[in-house]
């Protein structure tokens, strides 16, 4: 079942976010990218995954994925922890340093920034509390990204 990623964090406002935002920003494409890519490929459980900055006052994480939500938290935060504290650390209350070394703790956090879609899910999906999560669309049904992907032509 394909799940929605909306996380989604209040940056803070003050000068050394900002200056952190800044340098985020300009390094996104030729340092940060590069390792998101990566794990992302690697993981073969995401459909789509993008970072938005809003208006320097949001940064969004959002990704379609298959699969168990704290599996899918914790392969990222084993994969791309300097990532994670870097952006978290951007947050109003940012996530304490040893959190990125515990599983719950990170997943906690995690789960503390998402964003319910408005609608609900039509496939029977439930959130990472185990409430019906909200609207997504698949044109692919319940197929996986392991399941789709041999089916394409180079």
């Amino acid at each position: 079942m394909t799940h929605a990623l909306n996380l989604t964090l209040k940056i803070r406002q003050d000068e050394t976010a900002k200056a952190t935002l800044a340098k985020v920003k300009a390094d996104f494409a030729t340092k940060i990218q590069p390792m998101i890519d990566a794990a992302l490929r690697e993981s073969e459980v995401v459909h789509f995954a993008r970072v938005l900055v809003i208006d320097d006052l949001y940064l969004q994480v959002l990704t379609e994925y298959d699969g168990d939500h704290k599996a899918y938290t914790d392969f990222f935060r084993e994969k791309l922890p300097q990532v994670f504290g870097l952006l978290f650390s951007l947050a109003e209350t940012p996530i304490d340093p040893a959190a990125l070394e515990d599983s719950n703790k990170f997943f906690e956090f995690s789960k503390g920034l998402q964003v319910r879609a408005l609608g609900d899910a039509t496939d029977g999906d439930k959130d990472q509390d185990g409430h019906v999560a909200g609207y997504l669309f698949s044109a692919f049904g319940d197929r996986t990204v392991r399941e789709i992907k041999p089916l394409l032509s180079d």
